[in-house]
């Protein structure tokens, strides 16, 4: 060790009290201001109680009443639409016009008390709509869209959103913002992209082809064209998206959504009719027909599925190039907590992603997907925990990805998951796993073993003896701990260590992160280094790291630490 790094540490890190007391200022939430009202425009009121219609709708006192008159009316850029708190409205809201550059039209709350409510009630496909319009931001809204259950589950799904931003005009439509809406109950139905049509079930639909696939939920964005036998020779492209500071809770398919159209539609007896434009597929990592959605940021949200069978995915991105998925809690989804798809240059970071299991069909229950054609994915710093499994590398025909300095536990199946073709890379370093339950830490098969894997310096902690970490001549471990019960080191990391890594207080038992509290981060602080770790110093240094660790410290030119954190005073 050398003594000036070491100190160095000391001055750098400040005591360790601050990580007890949760003092982290790089784990918390960004302070939540709202952003500035838009210069110019008329601001309209609408009291669902003592509005009128007939009045001006431009004052506190003379507000309009109905989501109809909102609806026919075209608003311009700068206006503001306020609805009265503690109101509700039954239906659609879907206000027409557009914004422009540093105008946005907001759709946004006035008064005191609970934030104004739209219930769709599964009487419109959309209980807050944009269409061909850009340059809005919605803030503040209670929006739901709900048909009430009947006596058979799944009868009551449908093709149902909560938010729904869309369009067909082949342009580019700019600047959606979301942020601090509660969306909830919304029954969408769930469609898989393949699978077996015999296993369909009430509101559960198997072999719907792309384009019919995953499109209902709390928050989707996704395009479409005017006619699905003819399609325009450009496809429409949102850029611009942020969905941040909301909840999303209890939706089916999906929480957030980000989605391409890409012509692959079907009648009733499966056969496509659509003519194919491959906007959003891809079919190599160069292909000049993907034409993905552009700078997407979901950040500081929490979502969970608890209260829904037929919740699946929590994030899905799918066809975006440019995308920040950072500070979000994931609860209780089914199949994927955060997948990406069919996209590229995307950072996931930051997250708590907990208690995914299988729900309405779906073969995953992992944290977090690295999936079919994605590339330059970077997932690091998030706290993975208590899912079906953890990491689920899943890149199929092609894609790259890094997966550093996480902290991946109680996952009952399989903490790191490779399922990838041989086109396809991952490099795996500087991760904490620790597994209490499963017969594997690290487990792949097939055809996935001939995708190329470098896993390196990691921590991995296993109270299961003899759990098995999968080898192939295409996997490489290097320099990884291998600690706890006895477990298989495998043969390529010949500079494997093995005993007891001497974490803090490896029995993490919470508290995890809800709506009011964000992530809980500093939770897994317990997988840290105590004095005297044989962590300590134990890796090397890995070009391009990132610069920092689990909980923000600054990596050091010398050797750092083996696992995702790294040891303070």
């Amino acid at each position: 060790m050398h003594p000036a790094r070491r100190a160095g540490r000391g001055r750098l890190l400040g005591p360790l009290v601050a990580v007890a007391l949760g003092a982290l200022p790089l784990l918390g939430p960004p302070a939540t201001a709202r952003a500035d009202d838009p210069p110019g425009g008329t601001t309209y009121y609408v009291d669902s109680r003592s509005g009128n219609d007939s009045a001006s709708g431009t004052s506190a006192a003379t507000p309009w009443r109905s989501l109809d008159q909102v609806n026919r009316t075209t608003f311009r850029p700068g206006d503001r639409i306020l609805l009265k708190a503690g109101g509700s409205w039954q239906g659609q809201l879907w206000p027409k016009g557009s914004g422009e550059e540093h105008r946005p039209i907001v759709i946004g709350d006035y008064g005191k008390g609970p934030k104004p409510r739209i219930q769709g009630e599964g009487r419109v496909d959309d209980a807050v709509r944009l269409f061909n319009q850009e340059y809005w931001q919605i803030r503040d809204l209670d929006v739901s869209n709900a048909v009430p259950a009947t006596g058979t589950p799944g009868e009551n799904l449908r093709d149902l959103r909560g938010i729904h931003v869309s369009g067909d005009d082949s342009r580019r439509l700019d600047h959606f913002v979301i942020e601090r809406v509660d969306v909830h109950d919304v029954t969408g139905e769930v469609n898989w992209i393949s699978g077996s049509v015999s296993n369909n079930a009430p509101g559960i639909h198997f072999k719907t082809g792309w384009d019919g696939s995953k499109k209902t939920g709390g928050i989707i964005f996704d395009t479409t064209v005017p006619d699905i036998t003819a399609p325009p020779a450009t496809p429409t492209v949102l850029n611009d998206i942020q969905v941040r500071h909301s909840t999303v809770r209890n939706t089916s398919f999906a929480g957030i959504v980000v989605k391409q159209y890409t012509g692959d539609g079907k009648d009733a007896n499966g056969n496509t009719i659509a003519t194919p434009t491959g906007w959003g597929t891809r079919t190599s990592a160069t292909d000049t027909t993907f034409t993905p959605h552009t700078k997407v940021t979901i950040r500081d949200n929490y979502i969970t599925q608890a209260g829904t069978a037929y919740g699946c995915n929590g994030i899905y991105l799918t066809n975006v190039r440019g995308a920040l998925v950072d500070h979000n809690v994931v609860d209780a989804t089914g199949t994927s907590g955060i997948e990406t798809y069919y996209s590229d240059d995307v950072v996931i970071q930051r997250n708590e992603v907990y208690r995914t299991q299988q729900k309405a069909g779906g073969a995953d229950s992992n944290g977090i997907d690295a999936d079919k054609g994605t590339t330059r994915v970077v997932i690091q710093y998030n706290f993975v925990h208590d899912n079906g499994d953890g990491f689920l590398l899943c890149q199929f025909a092609f894609g790259d990805v890094v997966v550093r300095y996480n902290i991946v536990s109680g996952n009952s199946r399989y903490p790191i998951y490779l399922h990838s073709d041989k086109a396809a890379t991952a490099e795996v370093y500087n991760n904490t796993v620790y597994n209490a339950t499963s017969r594997y830490v690290v487990y792949g098969y097939g055809s996935s073993l001939a995708a190329r894997y470098d896993l390196h310096d990691n921590a991995f902690y296993s109270s299961v003896a003899d759990a098995s970490l999968t080898t192939s001549p295409t996997i490489t471990y290097g320099r990884n701990f291998y600690g706890g019960a006895t477990l298989p080191v495998p043969a390529t990391d010949t500079a494997a260590r093995t005993g007891d890594p001497l974490f803090r207080d490896p029995a993490v038992s919470g508290p995890y992160g809800t709506a009011a509290t964000g992530p809980q981060l500093s939770t897994a602080l317990g997988f840290a280094p105590a004095k005297g770790s044989p962590l300590i110093d134990g890796a090397a240094a890995t070009p391009d790291n990132g610069g920092r660790d689990y909980i923000g410290t600054r990596l050091y030119q010398g050797a750092p630490d083996t696992g995702a954190v790294e040891y303070r005073q």
